[in-house]
């Protein structure tokens, strides 16, 4: 059965928050196994995860999600996203986060898309889940046309975003937090080595593209870092 509209939002919203909340546990239960248990797993191959907008379509113009483990440069348009914030928080705010973003876009009657975009005020947030600082929390309308800028329902707004650049790096299966944090290392390694071409613009954010629909180990996920290139011309 296909399920659209609001259903499908909260399915899929639901789904992102949980995955993020579930992998606030993964690293300690990992760390209580024995690492002969470990070793099987970290060598059993993935299957090819599925597209990213399998569950969701993309907003306009969007480009199409990462492949797991590779490090590109996108350029996004113009998008119009529902925005909640929460300040001086840990990452554990994404359920408040989802409340708010889920009663705005229910009460207007938008569409969900893919994927979900978490915002970071500091990386440390990603690194360490008891880093407090601030966290946004986007659900993106299909296109700049629908609804209107401005307040949303309650402490929700709606905001135009300018194009901007990223370095992306896609996440395959758990969007635990040690893998995260490792993938942000490989992103800032990347800026070093690329560092007469590109800088980086801003603090990291998570891109989840995928709901209950799709088996975990399908689900793809991105780290994005926002870049601007070197001006050379200097």
């Amino acid at each position: 059965m296909r399920l659209t509209g609001i259903s499908t939002a909260l399915i899929f919203s639901v789904c992102s928050l949980i995955a993020v909340a579930d992998d606030r546990g993964t690293q300690e239960t990992a760390d209580s196994k024995s690492s002969d248990a470990a070793a099987p797993k970290q060598a059993r191959k993935l299957p090819k995860p599925k597209a990213a907008d399998s569950d969701a379509p993309l907003p306009e113009g969007w480009p199409g999600g990462t492949e797991p483990g590779k490090i590109e440069v996108k350029s996004y348009p113009v998008y119009r996203s529902a925005v909640a914030k929460a300040k001086n928080t840990s990452s554990a705010a994404d359920g408040v986060l989802f409340f708010s973003l889920f009663n705005h876009i229910s009460r207007k009657g938008v569409e969900m898309t893919a994927p979900v975009v978490m915002t970071y005020s500091d990386s440390k947030m990603i690194e360490n889940r008891k880093e407090m600082g601030e966290m946004s929390m986007e659900f993106l309308y299909q296109s700049t046309k629908i609804g209107e800028t401005g307040k949303g329902v309650g402490a929700v707004q709606v905001v135009d975003h300018e194009p901007r650049k990223f370095v992306c790096i896609g996440v395959q299966g758990e969007s635990d937090r040690p893998s995260m944090a490792s993938n942000l290392v490989k992103l800032r390694t990347w800026l070093e080595e690329h560092k007469g071409e590109w800088v980086a613009d801003g603090e990291p954010r998570v891109l989840g593209y995928h709901g209950p629909m799709t088996p975990v180990n399908q689900r793809l996920w991105e780290l994005q870092i926002p870049v601007k290139a070197v001006d050379t011309k200097n």
